[in-house]
């Protein structure tokens, strides 16, 4: 029995991680960026605290959006592709667009 629950167990994670790997593939992140790597220095207009609770997701679970506003070099798209890995990590498929590719989408339809 414990060599069979071994088995099912490796199977199960095998999964787990092709899921996410075809999921990280689906968002089209130009790079994968994590909170880890983000450099808090540069966000002088957000609290680390309230950037660390986007971290949380509950905004999914509550349906709001984030906008993510500010001068150019303080890292937006950095966090934008760290939340959404963080999503692809809880099991939820996510895009990554930028604003311009967005609006360039919407004006071919």
């Amino acid at each position: 029995m414990d060599f069979l629950e071994h088995l099912l167990h490796e199977e199960k994670l095998a999964r787990h991680q092709r899921k996410q790997a075809m999921y990280t593939r689906m968002a089209a992140f130009p790079a994968v960026k994590t909170f880890e790597e983000y450099d808090f220095t540069f966000a002088t207009g957000a609290p680390q605290k309230q950037l660390q609770s986007l971290r949380s997701l509950s905004f999914i679970e509550r349906n709001e959006n984030i906008v993510l506003l500010g001068p150019s070099g303080v890292g937006k798209p950095h966090l934008a592709i760290a939340m959404g890995y963080e999503a692809v990590r809880a099991g939820i498929k996510v895009r990554f667009t930028t604003a311009a590719d967005l609006l360039l989408q919407l004006s071919t339809v």
